[in-house]
C-alpha cells in the first residue's frame, strides 16, 4: 500500500514537471517566432534603414 502511494506521487510529480517544461518551451518558441516576425517586418520596411 505504501509503495503504491509513493509511486503515484512520483508519477504525478513527473507529469507536472513535464507539463511545465512543455509550457516553457511553447512560450519560448512563441516569443522566438514573434521576434523573427518583428525583425523581418522591420527589415522589409524602408523605415528601418532610414
Amino acid at each position: 500500500m505504501f509503495t503504491m502511494k509513493k509511486q503515484l506521487t512520483k508519477q504525478q510529480k513527473a507529469s507536472i514537471r513535464r507539463r511545465l517544461q512543455k509550457g516553457e518551451a511553447n512560450v519560448c518558441t512563441k516569443q522566438h517566432r514573434e521576434n523573427m516576425f518583428n525583425i523581418k517586418s522591420s527589415v522589409e520596411s524602408d523605415s528601418f534603414w532610414g
